[in-house]
Order: C-alpha cells, then sequence, then structure tokens
C-alpha cells in the first residue's frame, strides 16, 4: 500500500506526482493546486504497525485536505488495475534489491529476518512482492483504516477539521 500511494512534492525536479501511483497520488497534486506535497505514512512491525497518509497544504483548506486524503484512502479498498498493481510491485522490487546490493546490508537483513522469523532467506522477498493481488491489498486496507484514526493537524484552521471519530465514519 505504500508504495502505491507514494510520495511528491509541489516543487521536486520534474515536476509533482515523481514515484507516485497512477490513480492515486499522482494526479492528487494536479487536480488540487492547494496540495504542496502528499506522502504515505508506513511503520509495521511483527504484532502492530502504522498506516496512512501525510498531506499539507495551506490552512484555509484543511477541510479539503482532509476531505482528499480520506477520499484517497478509501480508494485502497477499490479493485487495482493490473498494470497499477504491477508498476507498485516492480517499484518494490527494485527498491528491495537495491537495499541489498551491500554486503553489510544483506547480513543485517540476514540477521534481523533469523531474530524475528527464525529463518535465514533473504531471496524471497521479490518471489513474495509477486504474489500480492489487489485482494490483498484491498483486505489489507480495510483493515488497516478500521477503528478510530490517529490524527496530527498543525495550523492555523486546525478548526475547519473535523473530529477522528467523525474521519472513521468518512473510512466507510
Amino acid at each position: 500500500m505504500n508504495t502505491l500511494v507514494g510520495s511528491a512534492q509541489g516543487f521536486s525536479s520534474g515536476g509533482p506526482g515523481k514515484g507516485m501511483y497512477c490513480r492515486s497520488v499522482t494526479n492528487l497534486m494536479q487536480r488540487h493546486a492547494y496540495i504542496n506535497s502528499a506522502s504515505a505514512i508506513n511503520a509495521h512491525f511483527t504484532d502492530s504497525g502504522l498506516f496512512g497518509m501525510n498531506i499539507e497544504g495551506p490552512g484555509s483548506h484543511s477541510a479539503e485536505l482532509l476531505a482528499v486524503m480520506i477520499e484517497e484512502l478509501n480508494k485502497l479498498r477499490e479493485p487495482i488495475p493490473d498494470a497499477e498493481l504491477n508498476r507498485a510491485k516492480n517499484i518494490l522490487k527494485m527498491n528491495i534489491l537495491m537495499a541489498l546490493e551491500r554486503g553489510e546490508n544483506r547480513l543485517e537483513e540476514m540477521a534481523r529476518q533469523y531474530m524475528t522469523f527464525g529463518v535465514l532467506d533473504i531471496g524471497k522477498y521479490c518471489d513474495d512482492v509477486n504474489k500480492i493481488t489487489s485482494e490483498m491489498i484491498n483486505a489489507a486496507a480495510t483493515k488497516a483504516l478500521a477503528g478510530v484514526p490517529t490524527m496530527v493537524v498543525s495550523g492555523g484552521a486546525i478548526n475547519l477539521v473535523p473530529s477522528a471519530t467523525e474521519v472513521a465514519r468518512q473510512l466507510k
């Protein structure tokens, strides 16, 4: 999900939307001129995790920024076209292989994997990525977006942002 959402800044070289997937945040900044940057937030552990979005723009558009973010997160529950899913998988596999390019990094990852799972097989990461389906992402998004969200709002017009309970209701 993190790779599908991606990240972009309005003033990055090459223009907005670099590294973003087609249906979501790639066009997000092009469709909404008030968005300065958008990115996925992802931290995962063996027993818990955090997934969401960080979206930035002027405080005068606080309500619109939140509405756009909720809409984008809800789209992760919809079927993902094969072209977009394959693009995200290829980006993820490239990132994995680049991260394991140095011997020191491979050794560290093997140690972490052995401590966590009791196995020494970093070679199957790309195989695991290839097995991901749209349905798996939809189910993971549904689970990740269930319940009351954690929200951080800053700026001068935070009174325009609805409560976490209201946001949870909008996250279907």
